[in-house]
């Protein structure tokens, strides 16, 4: 009984620190930010309540709806993110001569840091860029714009960069899931004379689709989620502002802290679905294997 009573004193001991860090940083935060979300809040002086105003405001104002309808070209560029990833990780896998240096150079990119990435794709959409002088050296003058600057296009120019961006990240999760997968099952697909697409099709993917679950889920949140590289090339000028942009913009440039805090609970919320759709839709998945 001695034994038993110190061993749960000490594991009390050892969740004390980790439970008061979640309360303090997150879970005190998150309630008060929600508090704050029903306020007129300044930043300053005392929070004056006005119910559900900001949120009326950000689901019937046009101006704030367009930031969501922004995160859509990101979805949009995550479906051929995971599929030239998955791509690239059924073709590498296996074990060769190479590999790792193979694996090191796709991953280059999601390594790099989000300001050089700017400033690469700054220069490559800039009216005398890269992507211009490619299009002018093969003849396809037509086609040459000012991809930053042209309001229709500026939006899914700035998205397709997550695919080269994160792919990497893609790539490496589904290639480690890829080697998890028995060889037997490959070698007797191929004695039964199954083609290189049915085993992608009816072995690859139903084996990795928890992986390829939770890719989805970190592209859906991702996109809901965007900031960095918008706000660096742009500062989210040529309406390329994004939620988290405008949290940053309202927050600290405008002082409407409460409205702020409405957009984050916002934003909080539809993450918390698209995890819970994730959850539920792995959950029928494995109830019907």
């Amino acid at each position: 009984m001695k034994k038993s009573k110190s061993s749960r004193i000490l594991i009390i001991t050892f969740l004390i620190l980790p439970i008061l860090q979640l309360l303090v940083f997150s879970y005190i935060p998150i309630l008060c930010n929600l508090y704050l979300s029903f306020t007129n809040y300044k930043g300053i002086g005392t929070p004056l309540f006005i119910g559900l105003e900001n949120y009326k405001r950000l689901l019937t104002d046009t101006q704030y709806i367009k930031l969501f309808k922004n995160c859509l070209w990101y979805m949009l560029a995550a479906i051929p993110q995971l599929v030239f990833a998955f791509v690239l990780a059924v073709f590498v896998n296996g074990k060769f001569r190479g590999l790792s240096v193979v694996k090191s150079i796709l991953i280059i990119p999601y390594l790099l840091n989000g300001v050089i990435v700017s400033t690469i794709f700054i220069i490559f959409f800039n009216n005398s860029g890269t992507l211009n002088a490619i299009l002018d050296f093969i003849g396809l003058d037509s086609f040459k714009h000012q991809w930053l600057q042209d309001l229709k296009l500026v939006n899914p120019s700035i998205a397709s960069i997550s695919i080269w961006r994160y792919y990497g990240m893609n790539f490496i999760m589904f290639f480690g899931a890829l080697q998890t997968i028995p060889s037997e099952l490959f070698e007797a697909a191929a004695v039964d004379g199954c083609k290189k697409w049915q085993e992608i099709l009816y072995i690859s993917i139903p084996s990795i689709r928890n992986v390829l679950f939770i890719n989805i889920l970190l592209s859906v949140s991702g996109s809901i989620q965007v900031f960095e590289i918008p706000y660096i090339m742009l500062n989210g000028a040529n309406g390329t502002v994004t939620p988290v942009i405008q949290i940053q913009q309202s927050a600290f440039a405008e002082n409407r802290v409460g409205f702020a805090a409405a957009l984050s609970i916002l934003v909080f919320v539809i993450v918390l679905i698209a995890v819970g759709l994730q959850n539920v839709l792995s959950k029928k998945g494995d109830k019907q294997r």
